[in-house]
């Protein structure tokens, strides 16, 4: 497959009735690298993205520095984490955001709940860092597939300006309301305030950055297969006495072409699966506690509801975690539902031609005729029913969760009676 990649840098295009070698576009710079250009800086330096040498694709490489970079980070996250956790875990009581006590399901919750949120950008920056070879190899591969695209008219770019300016600032709304808690509102000892700060500064950094590397490289890939999808279309248009022999010729291009960014497109889920895996289930958690948490302050009685309140830190975590999440589902289920299409194409054009049936059938059998579908490590797949599912379990955990706290306020009435 790697090979074939390389084939890129010469094809034959039908260009004005014959057919002429498409130069290298090596002198030109890879238009993924400025497509990226918005969020690599930040990605890098968040160690999800190696750094690269090079804006060409004869010179492209890895930097050996960035490598390093990427693992001492990694490294120290790990080393971190592994304090960070034992602290948390074996001396819990020194965690308590409100002074006064506001139940043994409320503070179990929220210890477990910082465990995850540790153990959630370690893994996502250990997995990004251990991935930095197939880092490297979708973007190179993508930039050779650019080389057919720019000679055939592909200008695009996506922009995630404004939606990644959203994602930052709800993301930091999280970091600042949990800074007004935890320093005016708890008597933690400032040692446990900075190691807690950091936790969820972390957590909301790693979040939000890799939400909107995400978007970004996912929607460039949707957008350069659409533009392969419109020129697919083209064959659907003309009545079957209008085709050519070079036109098999491009469809063989084209869906040659389609099939390779098939192989992207499962490239990048293999990258990110067990970074999804561990955010999702994160974010899962964080948005069932912390929406118990607000409920719990709603259902206490208005002269303690003073001493226990949090829902305004809650609320944030709430919208934060469900404002990526969104991000995240939508960009996978635009992709795709863009890589699927060409299936519904393909199925059009098939009886336009009997050599186009057998051009479509000998790249059917490649890959094609399967559905793109992104997953968490193949656990559950990522599209816009994942939030669905995700919610409707919040809802019925709790529900348990309620229950239990209904069990213990019981058992508390029973003690103060007697």
């Amino acid at each position: 497959m790697i090979a074939q990649f390389a084939l890129m840098k010469k094809l034959f295009v039908y260009n004005e009735g014959r057919f002429a070698v498409m130069e290298p576009l090596d002198a030109l710079a890879m238009k993924i690298l400025k497509d990226l250009e918005g969020v690599a800086r930040p990605t890098q330096l968040c160690a999800l993205l190696p750094f690269f040498n090079g804006n060409q694709s004869d010179n492209f490489s890895i930097s050996s520095t960035g490598k390093f970079y990427g693992r001492v980070m990694a490294l120290i996250l790990i080393v971190s984490s592994v304090f960070f956790c034992h602290d948390v875990l074996f001396a819990s009581e020194n965690y308590k955001l409100m002074v006064h006590s506001q139940g043994e399901t409320e503070d179990i919750n929220r210890t477990i709940e910082t465990l995850f949120c540790i153990v959630s950008y370690t893994i996502i920056v250990a997995s990004s860092v251990l991935n930095t070879s197939k880092h490297f190899r979708t973007i190179r591969d993508l930039s050779l597939l650019d080389g057919y695209l720019e000679a055939h008219g592909y200008t695009g770019s996506y922009s995630c300006r404004y939606l990644g300016s959203l994602l930052i600032f709800v993301s930091a709304s999280v970091v600042v309301v949990a800074f007004y808690y935890i320093h005016f509102l708890s008597n933690i000892d400032v040692k446990r305030q900075c190691i807690l700060m950091c936790i969820y500064g972390l957590q909301m950094l790693y979040s939000c950055v890799f939400a909107i590397y995400l978007r970004t490289v996912l929607m460039c890939l949707a957008l350069r297969i659409e533009f392969l999808n419109a020129r697919l279309e083209q064959f659907t248009q003309k009545d079957r006495e209008q085709y050519l022999k070079d036109d098999w010729c491009e469809l063989s291009n084209l869906i040659e072409i389609l099939c390779k960014f098939r192989y992207i497109t499962e490239n990048m889920n293999s990258v990110t699966g067990v970074a999804l895996l561990f955010f999702f289930g994160f974010s899962f958690y964080t948005v069932t506690n912390q929406s118990y948490l607000a409920f719990s302050t709603l259902t206490t009685p208005d002269q303690l509801r003073k001493e226990h309140d949090t829902i305004g830190l809650s609320c944030a975590w709430v919208i934060a975690e469900t404002a990526i999440m969104t991000v995240i589902c939508s960009s996978f289920d635009c992709l795709a539902s863009e890589a699927n299409t060409t299936s519904q194409i393909l199925a059009r054009v098939y009886g336009k031609s009997k050599e186009f049936q057998n051009i479509i059938d000998k790249f059917l059998t490649k890959s094609i005729k399967q559905e793109v579908q992104f997953t968490a490590y193949g656990f559950f797949a990522i599209d816009n029913s994942t939030l669905f599912k995700i919610f409707s379990a919040v809802t019925t955990y709790l529900v348990i969760l309620i229950q239990f706290k209904q069990l213990e306020d019981s058992k508390l009435e029973e003690q103060e009676a007697v």
